[in-house]
């Protein structure tokens, strides 16, 4: 992982954890333990980082709840 992703990875929780009203390091664990953060958020980075954060948040609050995981 670059600096860059992970520069990135950071922003998209703080826009998680801002939009659910979650702690940061909730969002951080579930994310993690749903493999998002590496099979997701860094995997696509190339493309993500060029959406808004709102967009790649909702979009990940939206494949979470696909995986059965709850973000609030």
């Amino acid at each position: 992982m670059t600096k860059s992703q992970l520069d990135y990875i950071t922003c998209v929780i703080g826009a998680l954890a801002l939009m659910t009203g979650t702690s940061c390091s909730q969002i951080y664990k579930k994310l993690q333990t749903a493999g998002i953060i590496k099979d997701y958020l860094v995997s696509a980075y190339d493309v993500l980082h060029t959406f808004s954060l709102e967009y790649v948040a909702e979009d990940v609050i939206q494949l979470m709840k696909k995986k059965g995981y709850d973000l609030c």
